[in-house]
C-alpha cells in the first residue's frame, strides 16, 4: 500500500511537472491558426475607462481567448482543487496572473481576493466555473464589482470550427485555422443596493445572446 501511494505520489508531481509545458505548446500550436475578430470594440474601451474591467465568459469558451490575450497580465481566478495546479501553473506559462479560490465555493474570502486584485489587473471570471451547473452565473462578479466600483463585461465567443468535449461544460476546442469571434457586451456598473438574483439572471442571459450572435459564420 505505501508503494501504491509513493508511486501515485510520484506520477502526479511528474505531470505537474510536465503537463503545463505541453498544454502552453499545444494553446500556442493552436492559437497561431486562429483568426479573430473583434465585435464591439468601443464597449471594451469604454469598461477600461479609468481602470480595469472584469470580464465574464462562460466556463465553456476558455480556450479560444488564451492565445489572443497572452502576456496580458489579466488575472484568473482558479479553483483550488487538485486540477487547479496544473490549471495555474499552464495560465502563468502563458502570461496571466492567478488567484487560487472560487467565487462559487470559496464564498466572500474569494471575493475579497478578487478585489484587491483588479487594483492591480483586469479580472477574467468564468461565473458557472468551476464546476458548474453549465450556464448558472454566478454571485461572484456581481459582489467584486459592488465593492471594487469596477464594471462587468460580458463576453461572447464562438469558434468557426470546434470540437465540444463530453465534460460538464461541454469545453470548446476550437480546430487549427478556426475563425474566433469574440463580441464585447454591455458595460454594467453595478449598484450597491441592486438585487443580485435579478443582475445575475440578466447577465445570464445577455451572456447566452452574445454567444448566439458570436457563434453566427
Amino acid at each position: 500500500m505505501k508503494i501504491k501511494t509513493t508511486l501515485k505520489k510520484l506520477t502526479e508531481n511528474l505531470a505537474l511537472l510536465f503537463l503545463p509545458f505541453l498544454m502552453v505548446f499545444y494553446v500556442r500550436l493552436i492559437g497561431v491558426t486562429l483568426r479573430y475578430n473583434f465585435v464591439n470594440t468601443l464597449s471594451y474601451r469604454k469598461a477600461k475607462t479609468g481602470g480595469n474591467c472584469i470580464f465574464v465568459f462562460w466556463h465553456q469558451k476558455l480556450f479560444a481567448p488564451l492565445y489572443s490575450h497572452r502576456n496580458s497580465k489579466m488575472n484568473i481566478m482558479v479553483s483550488q482543487h487538485r486540477d487547479g495546479e496544473l490549471a495555474a501553473r499552464t495560465l502563468r506559462f502563458l502570461g496571466y496572473t492567478v488567484t487560487r479560490g472560487s467565487t462559487t465555493r470559496g464564498g466572500m474570502k474569494a471575493c475579497l481576493l478578487m478585489r484587491k486584485e483588479i487594483e492591480r489587473h483586469d479580472l477574467v471570471i468564468t461565473p458557472d466555473g468551476p464546476r458548474g451547473p453549465r450556464y448558472h452565473f454566478s454571485g461572484g462578479p456581481v459582489t467584486i464589482a459592488k465593492f471594487s466600483g469596477r464594471p462587468i463585461l460580458p463576453v461572447g465567443i464562438g469558434a468557426r470550427f470546434a470540437k465540444y468535449l463530453s465534460s460538464w461544460d461541454r469545453f470548446m476546442l476550437p480546430l487549427p485555422t478556426s475563425r474566433i469571434n469574440i463580441v464585447f457586451g454591455r458595460v454594467h456598473y453595478i449598484k450597491q443596493k441592486v438585487e443580485e438574483d435579478a443582475i445575475k439572471d440578466y447577465l445570464a442571459k445577455e451572456l447566452n445572446e452574445l454567444n448566439r450572435v458570436a457563434e453566427v459564420f
